[in-house]
């Protein structure tokens, strides 16, 4: 009887064994499995980090190409359009250069006053001109200047059409505009940027349509440009941009002389800097040929 006992026992003891042996087994292979399935997870988490850097890396790159792809093509325009401007031929006044350079940079927020000077030392062929002669304590005085506004409460392209008759006939002309108002062909940076100023226009493009005039069209002395001392150094003569026209009291502003005041106008290119420092030397425009 005890021998069955015993026997029992240890065929007890080795079926626990046995359960428990294939239990541990189950367990390895669940935990294998797992580990297995977690190292799945973690290589497809990166793998889709690594594609999300890529694509990231990749976009930053199509802008950046995009980016350096629209400013290589602003300056393409830029370059262009300063070549074609310098080989532009303007119909312009032709005076000593001189009247201008001598009278020079305007004083803070004096645009008008020292463009009635630029405008009366042309008509006049005076280089004893004193802006000052044309400020009120306040502004300009157009009357002190003869000089009166012809815009009225006309449109713009009536506007641009009177400052062209009145180049036309011999006469520079103030022009009231803001923002970013003209540039110097050649100059860098291109554009002049400005508050409530005022622009001499002395001249415009030989094929300008009158018909459809622009701003652009128009050649000025700017006195927030100064004058040049040496060659090289700022100018002031610019052409306008097409936003240059501003509206100040709700109309236009365009000042020309009263009487039958005028000049000879000429064809003429872009003015530049080459003139001696001490101005000693009349400083004519750049003719250019008849036809």
């Amino acid at each position: 009887m005890k021998k069955l006992i015993v026997l029992l026992l240890i065929l007890a003891i080795i079926a626990s064994l046995s359960v428990a042996g294939l239990l541990v087994k189950a367990f390895l292979n669940t935990y294998q499995e797992d580990s297995v399935s977690m190292q799945s997870v973690e290589t497809t988490s990166e793998i889709q980090e690594e594609t999300v850097k890529e694509e990231t890396i990749t976009e930053i790159k199509e802008e950046e190409t995009t980016e350096i792809k629209e400013e290589t093509k602003e300056e393409i325009k830029k370059e262009e359009r300063k070549e074609a401007d310098a080989d532009t031929v303007f119909k312009m006044l032709d005076f000593d250069r001189r009247y201008i350079l001598k009278i020079g940079m305007e004083d803070e927020w004096l645009c008008s006053i020292f463009d009635l000077a630029y405008a009366r030392a042309i008509l006049e062929r005076s280089f004893s001109i004193d802006p000052y002669d044309y400020y009120d304590g306040n502004g300009a005085d157009w009357k002190e200047a003869d000089y009166e506004d012809i815009a009225l409460d006309s449109a713009l392209p009536v506007v641009l059409q009177r400052a062209y008759d009145r180049i036309s006939a011999g006469q520079p002309v103030l022009f009231f505009v803001d923002g970013k108002y003209g540039y110097t062909i050649g100059e860098t940076p291109d554009y002049r940027s400005s508050q409530d100023h005022y622009v001499l226009l002395i001249g415009y493009r030989k094929d300008a349509d009158y018909e459809d005039l622009r701003p652009s069209d128009f050649y000025a002395a700017d006195p927030s440009g100064g004058y040049c001392c040496s060659v090289d150094t700022y100018k002031p003569w610019i052409v306008l941009s097409d936003e240059a026209p501003a509206l100040t009291s709700g109309e236009y502003a365009l000042y020309a002389p009263i009487a039958n005041e005028h000049i000879d106008l000429c064809l003429a290119y872009p003015d530049t800097c080459n003139w001696n420092a001490e101005l000693h030397e009349v400083i004519s425009p750049l003719y250019a040929k008849e036809g």
